[in-house]
């Protein structure tokens, strides 16, 4: 008989993620796939800066680095012709150790390392197992799921649905998925190529002949994504051959690699969908079962885990009654925009890649040209890349306080700060602290508060004196720029996201219960 809190369908990165979330902060869930193991297949290929520092205090991202290589160089290409290389770390300091731009390591890699995390949480994903009927009724939500050894019944408080983009959960709800298709056919291959190469370069070719891009999973095994041209009437093709990939790469590259064998060949179309709402009462949708859009950028899994973890650490301080539930209703304020934007951006950015008309591919190679050869351009496209330029400064929970540089609703700066008389940046803090508390200033007030949220069942605040020495003499320097000769108090949510920036605790105090406690108790 299944009586559990929180029910997680899909075991993939977003929702391994809201386990192990929630684990963290100390609500041990179930999650279930129906595959019997996990994929062996590398499927995403990138893990972003912003989903770094989102994972960091469960899974430090040094942990990720032992997975794969930093991505150091994206060459655009049309034939002899370099259009740009971007360098996702330029302008970046050497030091303090930060995060890096974005790291190339296969999905498959990823999730054995999300795995190794929840076994910390004494949390197991229980493979085989479908969720074949759920019904929300009143504050819960029964179910049924079916497995080897036979069916199992019972009722969960909560329902997550991170089952994919044909998501079980979504259509049980019989929630429209609206959006389109786009009209193009893609073929896919993970090949070893004979040649070595730069596992952290990657190269987009712009040709005549379409878009082929090309991302190393080590420096002799490469994933070709390339557009094969309009899906004519009679459907999808058969998936490629190892000659088409060959041949790929021998007409529409000058990389004159060899293929020497294939691990994953296949053909795909791109759907462009988003849901109209992440949350039905008690039950969520996140990941591709919320959004699907283009692989251009390598946004999906990304964007799906960041989803996971804003939706995770909200449960969880709801489920243990330190926060009102309408706080759940942030998350889909905060992640649905993001999640527009993303479709948005991608469906421009494979719209680009698609265009047929010679003249109009000339125009855009030559603008790409002249625009990426400027500073403040190639920096804008870095922090699009890596999603460096997220915020929530327009959602639910930020107070429309901050200076220059900090303001309630970014996520966290990584400048160095002085604690203890040792350098340490912000986010290494959250390491060992559910949330943080930076305190600026000669004393440390009494009056600071010691729980994110209700004081008997919130998140522990770690409060941190932040004395001003090293980088922070330094004008540019974000905490510098706040401090500016005053005491302050920059209250951080546990996923890095700045809450407010305060001059004095009692503001700190009147956020907490303005907008996680509410109504709480009433």
């Amino acid at each position: 008989m299944i009586d559990c809190g929180v029910l997680i369908c899909g075991a993939g990165p977003v929702g391994m993620t809201v386990a192990l979330e929630l684990a963290r902060h100390g609500v041990k869930p179930r999650i279930i796939d129906v595959d019997k193991g996990p994929t062996d297949l590398s499927k995403a290929l990138v893990v972003w800066r912003r989903t770094l520092e989102v994972l960091d205090p469960a899974i430090p991202f040094e942990r990720f680095m032992k997975e794969g290589a930093v991505l150091q160089e994206v060459h655009l290409r049309d034939g002899q012709r370099e259009i740009a290389t971007i360098r996702p770390n330029e302008g970046e300091p050497a030091s303090p150790p930060a995060f890096p731009p974005g790291i190339l390591v296969p999905q498959s890699r990823t999730e054995r390392v999300l795995v190794e995390a929840l076994d910390r949480y004494g949390v197991q994903v229980e493979r085989g197992t479908r969720l074949s009927s759920f019904n929300p009724v009143g504050d819960k939500v029964e179910i049924n799921l079916e497995n080897d050894e036979g069916i199992e019944q019972g009722r969960v408080d909560w329902l997550v649905g991170c089952d994919g983009g044909h998501s079980t959960i979504r259509k049980g709800l019989g929630v429209p998925f609206p959006g389109d298709t786009s009209g193009h056919v893609w073929a896919l291959a993970d090949v070893d190529i004979e040649q070595a190469f730069d596992p952290s370069h990657m190269r987009i070719e712009l040709g005549k002949n379409g878009l082929v891009a090309m991302f190393p999973i080590g420096s002799r095994r490469l994933r070709v994504i390339a557009d094969m041209g309009e899906i004519h009437s009679e459907g999808m093709p058969p998936d490629p051959s190892l000659a088409d990939i060959q041949e790929i790469l021998d007409s529409r590259t000058t990389t004159g690699w060899r293929v020497t064998d294939a691990h994953w060949l296949t053909t795909f179309g791109v759907n462009e969908r988003q849901v109209e709402s992440y949350r039905h009462g008690r039950v969520f949708l996140a990941g591709d079962a919320a959004h699907v859009h283009s692989p251009a950028g390598g946004q999906g899994m990304n964007t799906g885990i960041q989803d996971g973890h804003n939706l995770a650490w909200k449960l969880a301080l709801v489920m243990r009654g330190g926060a009102a539930e309408a706080l759940l209703d942030t998350y889909h304020a905060e992640r649905h925009p993001i999640g527009r934007m993303v479709v948005e951006d991608t469906s421009r950015l494979l719209g680009m890649s698609m265009l047929s008309n010679p003249l109009a591919r000339v125009a855009r190679n030559t603008v790409a040209h002249l625009a990426l050869s400027i500073s403040a351009v190639r920096r804008r496209f870095r922090d699009s890349l890596t999603e460096d330029n997220l915020h929530y400064r327009k959602g639910p929970l930020a107070d429309g306080t901050g200076v220059r540089g900090l303001h309630s609703g970014d996520f966290l700066p990584n400048d160095l700060v002085m604690v203890d008389g040792d350098s340490a940046t912000p986010h290494r803090l959250l390491r060992t602290a559910e949330s943080i508390l930076l305190v600026f200033g000669e004393q440390m007030p009494e009056d600071l508060p010691a729980r994110f949220g209700c004081d008997e069942a919130g998140f522990p605040i770690r409060i941190v004196h932040v004395a001003e020495s090293g980088d922070m003499q330094d004008p540019d320097h974000v905490f510098h720029r706040f401090l500016d000769g005053r005491h302050g108090f920059v209250l951080v949510r546990p996923d890095g996201v700045v809450a407010t920036v305060a001059e004095n605790a009692a503001d700190i105090q009147a956020w907490i219960e303005r907008h996680l406690i509410g109504d709480l108790g009433q």
